[in-house]
């Protein structure tokens, strides 16, 4: 310890024989005692080290991980960089070698930073290269937390350089990354610093902005405010808040204080002397400058002993002694061509130079690549394109041949559904024939026997070959022949009726008021017997039951009786095909009734007790072509045809069906108008 205090005096000395000399040579020498003097200051400094320091050192003696060892000699560096460089300097050495060696990119990142910071106190140059080499690795491993501490570090640089618009982009782009991050505690130094670079740039109202949220986000997380304060400072001293800024000032050096933050105390005592300064008490300005000037000493911030220095010049050339002023400057000038030789600046030129090629060389990169992915999109997008393309020609194609094939299969329906209506027309028309010719035969047979009986009174005439003379018997014969021929004539007539009664029939005219009770019941007995012809043996029990309130009803009698016939034709079908399966007791019974209904109009029910329609198929009974009758016996197309008319008059066709008790057709007519 005494032969440190030795060396101080001996230094202290020839800095004092030095002090008024202007030989060139002798102005170096008289700058390396200062930088000895300096180091020999941070030796001293070096003697009290904090628990937190002995900590670190047995962490990194017993921890078995190399990766580990990296990060605390890191923090090591940190800790020893608030007390001596040269110390923060050794444990940074020795954590990047230590990361190269294990193949530690972010542990070597992380060193390279710490020894950057360093430099930054006496090489610029040399410390902006640790920077971006620390940033390269950061970029490549997608550190943010290490980028942004380099975007800081390097902002810093050029802050110091005066470059207004490098240093500012730095810092945000530091910043930007603490949010993304959503890292506060970062936050709040990024925010301070930017408000540090506008102070120096005297843009107060821009620093006293970042300064302010700095502040407040820092009391909210409770992290220090030494530096914080001293900006606020700043800004009030240049505002003219001076008691506001004396107040901050005192404020950040005792947080510094009991922080043992050297540098921001440096900071502190220089912006208050400098308050004093400008008041005019220049002794307070004198005496707060040394007091910064010995924590920059004490830490070797030659930046902060530079700032020092050049108040207490200026405060020496106003109050004297000029011998003192000379001494400052000295310093000055010392302190400059350590920081700011030309060497240096044009070495961080070409750093600067060589930064920004890089990055225009990594944007052209990116530009090509891009351009690149754009060509394989634009390719990819034309080979969908294509396939597109194919897919739809293909589509079309299949689509074409299934659209022919329905065309096809549509003819073929179409001929098929010709086809079966004209076999309904014919199964129709062999029906109506069968009743007219049931109807015939009754006339006609009676034609026959009168004929026959009248042959045969001529034969016994003819026989006899005169006339008897008995004058009554000749007139019985010839009057028996009279009444024979008059009956055949009469039967005749009949036949003649039946058969203008067909043609009528045939002929589709117009509406007409028709007695719906004699049209039903005419069709009904035609239906049967009709369907005795089919089956003689079948015998069914008709009942009618005729509203003798209906009146006539304007309707085309051959279409409606077309569709009455249908329906009772059905009936019959149905009593005959459950009478096949029932038992003796079993007697069909179709009953057709004609009435008026409250809603208005005519109904006519036509209701049997045959099999019945299952509840699955009574929705579709009118469509054409469906069918329940037994395969060759139906087309179909009689209810259809039937409920076809009754819509062309203007009514309904409904049905009611209970499978195995029966069904009720109801064919209501609109209300008659007069």
């Amino acid at each position: 310890m005494v032969e440190l205090w030795t060396c101080i005096f001996i230094t202290a000395c020839a800095i004092l024989m030095l002090g008024h000399c202007t030989f060139p040579v002798l102005l170096y020498l008289r700058r390396a005692v200062v930088l000895g003097l300096l180091l020999l200051f941070t030796c001293l400094r070096a003697q009290a080290q904090s628990p937190a320091l002995d900590s670190l050192r047995q962490l990194v003696q017993q921890t078995p991980s190399d990766t580990t060892r990296v990060l605390l000699l890191c923090q090591m560096s940190d800790q020893y960089w608030v007390l001596r460089v040269d110390s923060a300097a050794a444990y940074a050495n020795r954590a990047l070698v230590l990361a190269r060696q294990t193949h530690y990119r972010h542990g070597e990142g992380e060193a390279l930073n710490r020894l950057g910071s360093v430099y930054r106190e006496s090489n610029l140059a040399q410390a902006l290269e640790l920077f971006q080499q620390s940033l390269r690795l950061g970029e490549a491993t997608h550190d943010l937390r290490l980028q942004a501490q380099n975007l800081r570090s390097i902002g810093i640089i050029y802050v110091y350089l005066r470059d207004r618009r490098e240093g500012l982009a730095y810092y945000f782009r530091a910043l930007r990354l603490g949010e993304k991050m959503h890292d506060e505690k970062r936050m709040v130094i990024e925010l301070s610093n930017i408000g540090l670079a506008y102070d120096l740039y005297n843009e107060v109202d821009s620093s006293r902005i970042f300064q302010e949220r700095a502040y407040q986000l820092a009391r909210r997380l409770g992290t220090p405010t030494n530096y914080i304060l001293y900006g606020l400072g700043q800004v009030a001293r240049k505002q003219g808040r001076s008691a506001d800024a004396l107040d901050f000032y005192r404020r950040s050096i005792r947080e510094s204080k009991k922080l043992h933050h050297s540098r921001s105390a440096n900071f502190a005592y220089v912006g208050l002397a400098t308050l004093h300064q400008q008041q005019g008490r220049l002794d307070s300005s004198i005496y707060y400058a040394r007091r910064g000037y010995q924590a920059a000493q004490l830490n070797g911030f030659l930046r902060g002993v530079l700032n020092a220095s050049l108040v207490l010049t200026q405060d020496f050339k106003v109050r004297g002694p000029v011998d003192s002023a000379f001494k400052y400057q000295g310093q000055v000038l010392a302190m400059k061509d350590t920081l700011f030789g030309q060497e240096k600046v044009m070495r961080l030129q070409g750093l600067s130079y060589g930064e920004q090629q890089r990055a225009q060389q990594a944007l052209a990169a990116q530009a090509a690549l891009k351009a690149r992915y754009q060509t394989y999109a634009l390719l990819a997008g034309l080979a969908v394109l294509l396939l597109v393309v194919a897919l739809l020609v293909r589509g079309w194609r299949q689509q074409h041949r299934v659209n022919e094939a329905l065309q096809a299969s549509l003819a073929e329906l179409k001929e098929a559904q010709l086809m079966l209506v004209q076999r309904e027309k014919m199964a129709f028309l062999g029906e109506l024939t069968a009743g007219v010719a049931h109807e015939l035969q009754n006339p006609l047979g009676f034609v026959k026997q009168f004929a026959a009986a009248s042959t045969g009174l001529l034969d016994e005439i003819n026989g006899a070959q005169r006339l008897t003379h008995d004058g009554a018997l000749d007139r019985e014969i010839l009057a028996g022949l009279k009444q024979n021929l008059q009956e055949i004539s009469q039967h005749g007539q009949r036949a003649t009726a039946i058969i203008k009664g067909m043609l009528e029939h045939a002929r589709t005219g117009p509406r007409v008021p028709t007695d719906l009770n004699q049209l039903v019941e005419q069709h009904l007995q035609l239906a049967y017997e009709g369907m005795r012809q089919q089956d003689p043996q079948f015998t069914a029990r008709l009942t009618t039951h005729l509203g003798a309130a209906v009146p006539p009803v304007p309707v085309v009698a051959p279409d409606l009786g077309r569709a009455v016939l249908n329906l009772c034709t059905n009936a019959l079908h149905a009593v005959r095909q459950r009478q096949q399966t029932a038992g003796p007791g079993y007697e069909p019974h179709v009953t057709v009734s004609t009435s008026r209904p409250p809603e208005g109009g005519v109904a006519i029910s036509i209701r049997d007790n045959g099999v019945g329609i299952p509840a699955a198929e009574q929705g579709r009974i009118f469509e054409p072509f469906f069918t329940t009758k037994p395969v060759g016996e139906g087309t179909g197309l009689g209810l259809s045809l039937s409920h076809d008319i009754v819509k062309s008059h203007g009514g309904t066709l409904q049905v009611h069906s209970q499978e195995g008790e029966g069904t009720e057709f109801v064919l209501t007519l609109p209300a008659v108008t007069s």
